[in-house]
């Protein structure tokens, strides 16, 4: 990143956090470039990249001052998840980061007690909304009634459909690319994505895009461009391990993709007690670097999100919103993944 860049994304975030208030002057180019350490040049084009993003105005021969934003007395930020962290998604570690030193508050709410609130009611007693669904398409009409009563709303994980509101949300593509090509590079090609979700009902969400990430990596040949849809199709009605292995044997699949960890230690753990050497042979990645998944045995190669990252933009992007309720923020922002590598993958196949 270019260094006006890092240095205007520095300001903005003591804007958006309240270092300095509405009408506050900022330093001069010639304080900031000291402060920063920085060319003078440097410090004017970060200056001039907040005007742009109205968060302050000019005075000709006066400096710079924070635009006047929305002032609001509540300062607690809502952060909804249906999980208990740090288990898995351990957002608030980057959300907290960011407003260390600030008067804003975090607190944490269960998506069963959320949906039982009155829109209006949270509008008047809280900030803003950093919210995680557990099923977007039953839930979307309590976004859209929130997003009605103006209050600040991010979503995590989900894009909301043409909701005007910001989603945060990891590289699922880029993590089933990842993934398939780590297994391609094991000698394997006999590839199959393992689901619990029958994604192909909407071809939306984590799962469709993870098992996509698959697909376009894959690489088949003309012949047998449906074949991992079939395979992903027949393997989510897989009840038992020994249909599941059965399957496994009978199609010639030497890996396996699982749409999560979850599922993919759930696997192992059934395939084994049917045939506890069978991971000698199939190879198994998953996705979320659950805990579990370092401890199993074999350990689970796995695609790691950045949740703290996650969190750090969501609540950037949250408050963005409160301090411009004016402006409209629709942008999906998306944030790179990681593969680790594990034993249940470092075996080369056997042809």
């Amino acid at each position: 990143m270019a260094k006006y860049a890092v240095l205007y994304q520095q300001l903005r975030m003591a804007i958006l956090r309240g270092e300095y208030a509405p009408n506050d002057r900022l330093p001069s180019e010639n304080a900031v470039a000291i402060k920063y350490g920085v060319s003078r040049i440097t410090s004017k084009r970060a200056l001039n990249e907040l005007a742009a993003a109205d968060l302050v105005y000019r005075v000709r021969g006066g400096g710079t001052y924070v635009k006047p934003h929305k002032s609001t007395s509540q300062r607690e930020i809502l952060l909804v998840l249906p999980f208990e962290a740090p288990a898995f998604g351990d957002y608030q570690s980057g959300i907290q980061a960011t407003l260390a030193g600030t008067t804003w508050q975090l607190r944490l709410m269960a998506n069963d007690s959320f949906l039982q609130r009155d829109p209006l009611d949270l509008a008047h007693h809280v900030a803003g909304v950093i919210y995680y669904p557990q099923n977007l398409a039953t839930e979307l009409p309590l976004l859209m009634a929130l997003h009605a009563h103006r209050l600040p709303l991010v979503v995590l994980d989900k894009r909301p459909a043409a909701l005007a509101v910001p989603s945060i949300v990891s590289d699922n593509v880029a993590g089933g690319q990842l993934a398939c090509a780590h297994l391609q590079r094991h000698g394997h090609q006999r590839i199959a994505f393992l689901p619990e979700t029958p994604f192909w009902q909407t071809f939306t969400g984590t799962v469709s895009d993870r098992f996509m990430g698959y697909f376009n990596q894959l690489k088949l040949a003309d012949t047998d461009v449906t074949l991992p849809l079939r395979w992903a199709q027949a393997l989510q009605t897989c009840t038992d391990a020994v249909q599941l292995e059965g399957y496994l044997h009978a199609q010639k699949i030497t890996a396996l993709i699982a749409e999560n960890d979850v599922v993919a230690l759930k696997a192992m753990h059934r395939l084994q007690e049917v045939t506890p050497t069978i991971l000698d042979q199939l190879a198994i990645i998953g996705f979320d670097n659950l805990p579990a998944a370092a401890k199993n045995d074999p350990a689970l190669t796995t695609v790691v999100q950045d949740f703290a990252g996650i969190g750090a933009k969501a609540v950037e992007a949250l408050l963005d919103q409160i301090n411009n309720p004016e402006r409209t923020f629709n942008n999906p922002e998306t944030v790179a993944v990681k593969l680790v590598a594990r034993a249940s993958t470092t075996e080369t196949v056997r042809n």
